[in-house]
């Protein structure tokens, strides 16, 4: 079926990702979680098939949904345990690498979003990936609410 919707877990290959995630222990999934977003960065926002922008955004929708501000994101309903998917608190340096991982694989002039061929759903996606940042950048921060 391919991609079905903008949030970050409306697509054939996050669902592959996340059926992996859930089958997993909280430190093997933190694991996973780490290995996306550091293979995101070390790529420094080249296209290369190990770092797919869908698996970096569904992984920091998997941590912003274990921080207390995520909790109610509304693509949390998919997963309902999703917030219990990580050990808590969320430290800033894994937040901080969620929010570095999206900003290289998905830049604003990147075939991500030139993609998306409506124009409504490519909003759609930048207004989910802003939600993820809102809820990241406070943890990144030092702050763990």
């Amino acid at each position: 079926m391919g991609t079905w919707g903008s949030g970050p877990f409306d697509s054939d290959t996050v669902e592959d990702f996340l059926a992996e995630l859930e089958e997993q222990l909280a430190p093997q999934r933190l694991e996973v979680v780490e290995r996306t977003f550091r293979a995101a960065i070390e790529a420094g926002g080249s296209s290369t098939s190990s770092v797919l922008p869908e698996e970096v955004m569904a992984a920091a929708a998997v941590v912003a949904a274990n921080v207390p501000a995520g909790r109610s994101l509304a693509w949390n309903e998919e997963y309902p345990s999703i917030t219990e998917w990580l050990a808590k608190p969320i430290t800033p340096p894994l937040a901080s690498s969620a929010i570095q991982a999206l900003e290289l694989t998905l830049p604003a002039d990147g075939w991500f979003w030139r993609s998306w061929v409506d124009a409504g759903e490519r909003e759609e996606a930048q207004a989910a990936i802003d939600s993820l940042r809102a809820v990241l950048r406070p943890v990144s921060e030092g702050d763990s609410r």
